[in-house]
């Protein structure tokens, strides 16, 4: 009788996921939010295309997404620019830009961070709880660093 394997362990804040040396965008995706400071997320093509999303993150139209790719196409001129909002579902967002490629929006409860990598918009949400050790964007860059050299690869490799 052949060997029932166990499953793996459920991915917890203790036990990140995994790395596999190929993903697919769902695969990168869940890697991100599998490693369990980014309540959800997504990333988007330059057209506001949905490219892939977690499973709670449903709620942001392609029309928002655009709106940040031709904010962050603009000129930068440091942090003295206006503050504007956004409608992420019901949930109204005071957003600033932090660098040439980045953008920060929050409201009491939440905030989320957009950056632009390459060709994609990432955009990710996290809880405005004081936790020492953690930076939303921090997470973001370090996430779109990854996916950079990915891209890079893929495009090496054909």
């Amino acid at each position: 009788m052949a060997e029932v394997q166990q499953s793996e362990k459920p991915v917890t804040p203790d036990n990140p996921p995994s790395k596999p040396a190929r993903m697919n965008w769902i695969e990168m995706m869940n890697y991100f939010i599998g490693k369990g400071k980014i309540k959800r997320a997504a990333i988007f093509d330059l057209k506001g295309k949905c490219l892939a999303s977690s499973e709670k993150e449903r709620s942001i139209p392609a029309d928002e997404a655009t709106t940040i790719f031709k904010y962050l196409g603009t000129e930068f001129k440091g942090l003295t620019q206006s503050h504007f909002g956004l409608f992420f579902g019901e949930h109204r967002y005071i957003c600033f830009r932090v660098t040439k490629n980045t953008i920060v929006g929050w409201t009491k409860t939440d905030f989320f961070v957009g950056h632009i990598c390459q060709d994609v918009l990432i955009i990710a949400f996290a809880s405005i709880e004081v936790e020492p050790n953690f930076s939303c964007i921090g997470e973001v860059w370090t996430f779109a660093n990854e996916l950079r050299s990915r891209m890079e690869i893929s495009a090496f490799i054909g």
